[in-house]
């Protein structure tokens, strides 16, 4: 199975921004919105309305992710340029910066809503 990437159902931001995910990253992973889940993988609703969760392996021993991590290997899984800027999110100090300014927009999503 693919990974799932799990986005707060009740965002229209978060699910404008996993579209516009998709069409960089067209497989190799789906977009489930929280309100959707028929399992939470071990998170409580507090961590689902408070990061993007990325799913591995959702069927044998899951690997979360969440955050810039969870876009990073979102990204990492189309290759070429996209992988490298993926791989940011996981190399200091390029991966503080990608948290900060994921933390950023999270918690300003109704500001950043205008723009997507």
């Amino acid at each position: 199975m693919t990974a799932i990437l799990i986005t707060d159902g009740n965002c229209g931001f978060c699910q404008r921004t996993a579209i516009k995910l998709a069409r960089i990253v067209p497989s190799g992973w789906t977009n489930v919105p929280s309100t959707e889940l028929t399992n939470t993988y071990g998170l409580t609703q507090e961590q689902l309305a408070h990061s993007v969760w990325l799913i591995e392996q959702p069927d044998a021993e899951p690997i979360r992710n969440s955050g810039a991590k969870a876009v990073g290997k979102v990204l990492r899984m189309r290759g070429g340029m996209w992988s490298a800027i993926g791989w940011l999110a996981f190399i200091p100090p390029a991966s503080w910066v990608a948290a900060g300014m994921y933390r950023l927009v999270a918690n300003n999503r109704k500001f950043f809503s205008r723009f997507i």
